[in-house]
């Protein structure tokens, strides 16, 4: 960390870069830290290939992002990508810091902060914040929270530790607006993501005894509902919530070309990485939450995934026997 906070320290304008598809934790790591710098005298850009989602459009900046960095930017500071294919951007000549939490990250950076025990990107973003001796605001404080609460799923999820907790409690005490968050994040859904939900539930499969489970979205699904592709986040965790799974996989066709599965696990016997089952496509993640973007159509993609699946589970009851 002692790196990335004196190459902070010594950087003039900073180009704060999130991944594409952007979760709470990109976001709210880079708005935090955007705003920390900028309040301690920096030039500051927030950047993203995609929009940001509109359950975290209440955030006050997140209209502040832009897709290409300026080319004049001296620092780029990445936030949550295990990889640099994640940004989709094309990055300026500049020197790279690498933050990230994720045990699959390739340490593409210049500087590296990379520390998978932490929750949370925010967690690390936090961190920084304090070393470089930035003011915490309710804006900074609410963006770490965001971040937190969602890669935890609201402390649930068994990467939350003592220190997800005593953090979020340093930035409920900050000013972060916990009403806010658990009304936009999850209180609140679109109506057409709610029917796109449904296509999807309707097809929902089980196999090995409902330990594993997966559905899929194709594009039809997004017309007849009227849903956009941000309305796909959060139906795999939908489906691993039933009774038995232990693999829940969502297969999301709506781009032609490419299928973006994701997965979801569980610690509980027979217990699968999810990291390294999507590893196996060219993905990654955490052991319980993972993804990849696989080429190809759906059925071919579907089976391959499923096929590396079905033995993963039963090489995990294997070891249990």
């Amino acid at each position: 960390m002692d790196q990335a906070v004196a190459t902070l320290r010594d950087a003039r304008s900073v180009a704060v870069v999130a991944h594409r598809d952007p979760d709470g934790d990109t976001i709210g790591s880079a708005i935090a830290l955007g705003l920390a710098l900028e309040g301690l005298g920096r030039r500051v850009t927030l950047h993203c290939a995609d929009p940001v989602p509109g359950s975290l459009a209440f955030l006050p900046e997140s209209g502040r992002f832009a897709q290409q960095p300026p080319r004049d930017a001296d620092t780029v500071v990445t936030v949550d990508l295990a990889s640099l294919e994640r940004a989709r951007l094309e990055l300026p000549r500049a020197t790279l810091v690498n933050i990230d939490h994720h045990a699959s990250n390739t340490l593409f950076g210049n500087v590296n902060f990379v520390d998978p025990s932490s929750a949370a990107t925010g967690e690390m973003a936090a961190r920084l914040i304090d070393a470089l001796g930035a003011r915490w605001t309710p804006a900074m404080a609410t963006a770490i929270l965001v971040a937190i609460m969602t890669d935890t799923g609201s402390f649930q999820f068994p990467n939350t530790d003592p220190r997800a907790h005593e953090l979020a409690a340093r930035m409920l005490a900050a000013g972060a607006d916990l009403p806010a968050i658990t009304y936009n994040v999850y209180r609140v859904r679109r109506f057409e993501a709610m029917r796109l939900w449904g296509a999807a539930l309707a097809r929902i499969e089980r196999e090995l005894d409902g330990v594993l489970v997966w559905s899929e979205v194709v594009g039809s699904d997004l017309e007849r509902s009227g849903a956009r592709q941000e309305d796909v986040s959060g139906l795999v965790e939908q489906l691993a919530r039933s009774t038995g799974s232990r693999v829940a996989l969502l297969f999301n066709a709506t781009i032609p070309g490419e299928v973006r599965v994701s997965c979801r696990t569980s610690p509980f016997d027979p217990s699968v990485d999810a990291s390294a089952l999507m590893g196996l496509f060219g993905g990654g993640g955490h052991p319980r939450a993972a993804g990849a973007i696989v080429r190809g159509g759906l059925e071919a993609v579907r089976e391959r995934v499923l096929r590396e699946a079905r033995s993963a589970i039963e090489a995990a009851r294997a070891v249990r026997a």
